[in-house]
């Protein structure tokens, strides 16, 4: 069976705030960026995500994902994916995470 090996993530930021790019009347100057995560497997394998964000805060994601690795890394990786639903009752239920 395949097995997560690591999560890596990355802290990806574009400074749009420079010239403004994809600001409004809500958004006076956004940093557009995104935390990165690569999942990687024992069989070489990896699956890459992002979650989007306007500039600060991406550190708070890239945290929020380190955090989380320890209940992925380790694991088999067919079991997580033949039921979603575990999986993610898993991730949300850390009984002291859950309260972020």
């Amino acid at each position: 069976m395949t097995r997560i090996v690591s999560l890596d993530t990355t802290d990806i930021r574009f400074p749009t705030s420079l010239s403004l790019d994809g600001s409004d009347a809500m958004n006076l100057d956004p940093d557009y960026s995104a935390a990165y995560v690569q999942v990687v497997t024992d069989a070489g394998e990896a699956g890459h995500a992002f979650v989007f964000t306007i500039g600060r805060g991406n550190d708070v994601q890239v945290a929020a994902i380190d955090a989380l690795a320890g209940h992925l890394v380790g694991q088999e990786l067919e079991p997580l994916l033949d039921d979603m639903g575990a999986t993610w009752r898993g991730l949300i239920g850390d009984s002291q995470l859950r309260w972020l």
